[in-house]
């Protein structure tokens, strides 16, 4: 199992984390196939069985942490990895109907205040076709990297807060 980023708890006044049990996978991966689906049929094609396993081995390798929020209960969940120079954001994913709420950038926020206080960078890959995706990610600091057929990779270091303030 690698180690997550983020540990169980609070990250504001109003969300949390948990960390998912076994009973949760099967609406995380309803979420996710939400979330996804249209961006992955666009890019190579869509194959539940293969998804459903995928997710089904990053869950067992890198458990989610559930995004709890006061008030409204589980509205998305997070997986992070640490690693040697960055701590690395491998799916944030939030009910359709929580998105657009803010609980995104404080999510992002409290990961971006970890990776600081540690002296190192955030990473992530974000679907190439996913413009709003992208656009949340530039807003906040992020910088292209790489890209791939698939994928655009966006790196966000302690510095870029500093160039901000």
């Amino acid at each position: 199992m690698r180690e997550s980023a983020l540990v169980a708890g609070a990250v504001d006044d109003r969300l949390w984390l948990r960390v998912a049990d076994t009973i949760d996978k099967p609406i995380l991966f309803r979420w996710q196939v939400d979330a996804y689906h249209a961006h992955i049929e666009a890019l190579w094609g869509w194959d539940a069985r293969w998804q459903e396993r995928d997710f089904n081995k990053l869950f067992a390798a890198l458990p989610p942490r559930v995004i709890m929020q006061r008030g409204a209960g589980a509205v998305g969940y997070i997986q992070t990895q640490r690693r040697a120079q960055s701590l690395h954001l491998a799916n944030i994913v939030l009910r359709a109907e929580m998105r657009g709420q803010g609980i995104g950038t404080r999510m992002l926020e409290h990961l971006q205040s970890r990776a600081s206080a540690e002296g190192v960078a955030v990473t992530l890959k974000v679907f190439r076709s996913n413009k709003r995706a992208l656009a949340f990610y530039r807003a906040l600091d992020f910088e292209e990297t790489g890209r791939s057929n698939t994928h655009f990779e966006l790196r966000w270091s302690p510095e870029s807060l500093a160039k901000r303030l």
